[in-house]
């Protein structure tokens, strides 16, 4: 945590709050594997986000949660999405390379923020998504701030709060349930309560019904 804190010190001069004009949505499929209320994968689809990211915008990203049932623990939820879409979000910016624009890239030459900046820039994406990000991370308030910090235990102390943040508005976001999630989630036994169906919701990408028995969870770009 100590060398992401100064690899963020090094280079907070070039960082800077970028225009997001154009959204980008990021559908996630949240697949239920048992009967069991907490047993569940997410299954991210970055196609768009990352087409727009590589044409070098900035865009706002917009989360949308597909389930199949909506009787889990928020909180629990709140901490394994967030850890979860860090990871494979750093995966695909990795993936990705130095030469992407946008989100896949922060415009600082010869850096592998990626491999640096670890999760910080997923958690910065997702507060913005969830419209937390004028409370959290106004980027050119947190560069001044930085600035201000002698201490790097503090420094992690800020990242450690912008991650309850992101978690705490994870737990009331809003969540989707789709027919065919639903479905499944409940193939082995009597069907559950329906609630926030959407009754007209796109068929599920044939990357998701691949994946329905896989029991872990991915993404795909």
């Amino acid at each position: 945590m100590m060398a992401i804190g100064k690899a963020i010190l090094d280079y907070l001069p070039e960082f800077k709050l970028p225009e997001m004009t154009r959204e980008a949505e990021i559908a996630v499929y949240m697949v239920h594997n048992s009967a069991g209320a907490e047993d569940y994968v997410f299954l991210f689809d970055f196609e768009e986000f990352k087409a727009r990211s590589e044409a070098g915008m900035f865009v706002r990203p917009v989360i949308r949660i597909f389930a199949g049932r909506d009787d889990f623990s928020r909180l629990r939820f709140a901490r394994q999405f967030r850890e979860v879409f860090a990871a494979e979000f750093d995966r695909m910016r990795a993936e990705a390379g130095e030469t992407s624009g946008g989100w896949l890239n922060w415009g600082i030459p010869g850096t592998n923020l990626a491999e640096k900046l670890g999760g910080f820039i997923a958690n910065l994406l997702l507060a913005i998504a969830l419209g937390t990000g004028k409370q959290i991370l106004n980027l050119t308030g947190l560069a001044g701030l930085l600035r201000g910090k002698s201490d790097e235990a503090k420094l992690v102390d800020e990242f450690e709060k912008t991650r309850c943040q992101v978690e705490e508005a994870l737990s009331r976001v809003e969540i989707t349930i789709h027919p065919e999630l639903y479905d499944y989630a409940y193939r082995d036994g009597l069907k559950g309560k329906i609630s926030r169906m959407d009754r007209d919701a796109w068929p599920l990408p044939a990357y998701v019904r691949e994946h329905l028995r896989d029991a872990k969870s991915g993404s795909w770009w």
